[in-house]
């Protein structure tokens, strides 16, 4: 027999759970705080929240006025636990100094400009697109687009959400200029900001002292991709400012390596006995050499006793090492950037390769636009929304076009070929009975379609058609011409019939002349010469 295992053996308890041991080791949990307001259920910033106090509020920024430029690894470690904590300050700094690198900037460049520089779609959400209400906030979006979300606001929040985590700024309303509320946002710089723990909230530092910052409330946006919590230790800044620090530490090397070894030094070969007076006029011309300089090296029969000049030069590799170690760090700050090396590391034209790091960089590209779309909807777009047809559903997405040029051609070749294959199978004598099923299966979107009769069937009437014409055409001119014939024999009987009966009346109008007027019916007294009476 076997013992249960959740049965004391001892007593014939049931045995108690692991929780309950746990409680009887250390005690019971004390029951949360229920008014924590850094333990609260999600909730809209904007419920309960007037728009019109908000929009006359404007947070001062406290002015850069000193930067750290001059670092050094100690410094940037510093900077390092200070960004682990949540300070701000040094970290920001930092970031400011990486983003001064050529290599940094056209990395940054890419990935910001790829995004920022594509065509905006505004889309209502779904179960509002019918809506007239919500059409209108939607023109109303877009009129105010340009004005309050300028590249320049979008780019400098977005660098810093890739290099730190995050980049936050705040709104400020134009109630006046517009018949719309606009809402201007200005990037914050994060060096005046912290993360309070207690209260789980960025914290910024104004010139009127510190302030929460409540993404979404119609003051504040924190543009976060990584979340709010801890979300800065994904920044780039982490991975980017090693090497960077070594890239300009080799720079700096090789320039003074190059500086050294680029301009050769000067051997002088002069006679361990000679003139002293000869020897100090040479001494003399050498301390004074220019770029232009002509040497006059006495020479004597025994070559001892010779001046002569020689050039010193370093004819090892060992600049390589500099050149090897800067492309290194190039490769790895763009790896963090860009989440691929394609410009660096693919050198051999491979297709496979190109497309592989494409598609790493079209991935990149699909999260960034994920993300400041959802910052936009929820922080920038929902206030607007609120402030001028007071509701915030209505409030439209903007979507970036972020679709690979290339999709479209490869959309065209996979369906040719499916449709190829369809034809194959069709005369093999399989005939697929779900084609729409198919094609999704392949990842093709054939969208309605009209059942006609295929482009041979229809060749082939076509043909019976213009072959029908044609015969009928051939049989109307071959009774045309029968017509012809038979109408020229006709009129020839026609002709001669009249003539004949031409004919015949002037006969017997001749007749009719050559015959009495009494014959014709005129009295025999009216002729001439003759009466009714005999003659004698």
């Amino acid at each position: 027999m076997v013992a249960d295992p959740r049965i004391d053996l001892t007593n014939g308890a049931p045995m108690p759970s692991p929780g309950q041991l746990l409680y009887d080791a250390i005690g019971r949990p004390i029951p949360p705080r229920p008014d924590d307001p850094a333990w609260q259920p999600p909730r809209d910033p904007l419920e309960g929240q007037s728009l019109a106090s908000v929009a006359g509020v404007v947070s001062r920024e406290v002015p850069l006025v000193s930067v750290a430029t001059g670092w050094d690894v100690t410094m940037t470690r510093e900077a390092y636990g200070d960004l682990v904590i949540g300070l701000f300050d040094r970290p920001a700094q930092l970031v400011d100094s990486v983003m001064g690198d050529s290599r940094v900037q056209a990395g940054m460049a890419s990935r910001t400009g790829g995004l920022l520089g594509r065509p905006v779609d505004f889309v209502l959400p779904r179960k509002l697109r019918d809506s007239d209400a919500a059409k209108e906030c939607r023109d109303a979006f877009v009129d105010c687009w340009p004005v309050m979300s300028t590249e320049a606001s979008l780019s400098e929040m977005q660098n810093w959400a890739v290099m730190l985590g995050f980049g936050p700024a705040q709104m400020l309303w134009d109630t006046t200029s517009s018949e719309w509320a606009i809402p201007h946002v200005l990037p914050w710089h994060p060096r005046y900001t912290y993360y309070h723990w207690l209260y789980r909230c960025f914290v910024a530092i104004t010139m009127d002292g510190q302030e929460p910052i409540i993404p979404g409330n119609g003051h504040w946006v924190l543009h976060a991709p990584h979340g709010e919590y801890r979300g800065w230790m994904r920044g780039a800044v982490r991975a980017v400012a090693p090497w960077w620090l070594a890239r300009n530490y080799a720079l700096r090397d090789w320039a003074r390596y190059s500086e050294r070894h680029g301009l050769p030094m000067i051997k002088a070969k002069s006679p361990s006995v000679g003139d002293p007076l000869q020897q100090a006029v040479w001494r003399s011309q050498l301390a004074n050499i220019g770029q232009e300089v002509v040497f006059h090296l006495p020479q004597s029969v025994d070559p001892r006793t010779s001046y002569d000049v020689d050039l010193l030069e370093a004819r090892d590799t060992a600049h390589e090492g500099f050149r090897m170690l800067i492309q290194s760090c190039d490769t790895e700050i763009t790896l963090s950037l860009l989440a691929q090396n394609l410009t660096t590391e693919v050198k051999e034209g491979s297709y496979a390769a190109a497309r592989v790091h494409a598609d790493v960089r079209q991935a990149l590209l699909e999260a960034d636009a994920r993300a400041l779309s959802t910052t936009i909807y929820q922080q920038i777009a929902r206030p607007f929304a609120a402030m001028n047809f007071g509701d915030a559903d209505l409030a439209p997405r903007v979507v970036w076009n972020i679709k690979p040029f290339e999709d479209d051609l490869t959309a065209v070749q996979t369906l040719l070929q499916f449709s190829q294959a369809i034809y194959a199978l069709r005369n093999a004598g399989l005939e697929v009975e779900d084609v729409e099923r198919l094609a999704k299966d392949y990842g093709i979107r054939l969208g309605p379609l009209d059942k006609v009769d295929p482009l041979q069937k229809k060749a082939e009437e076509s043909i019976a058609k213009q072959e029908a014409k044609e015969s009928l055409e051939k049989t109307e001119e071959a009774d045309a011409a029968d017509g012809g014939a038979k109408g020229s024999a006709k009129g020839l009987r026609q002709g001669q019939v009249r003539g004949q009966s031409r004919g015949l009346q002037s006969r017997s109008q001749g007749e009719a002349s050559r015959k009495p007027r009494s014959a014709q019916g005129v009295p025999a007294s009216e002729v001439p010469g003759r009466s009714g009476k005999g003659t004698g």
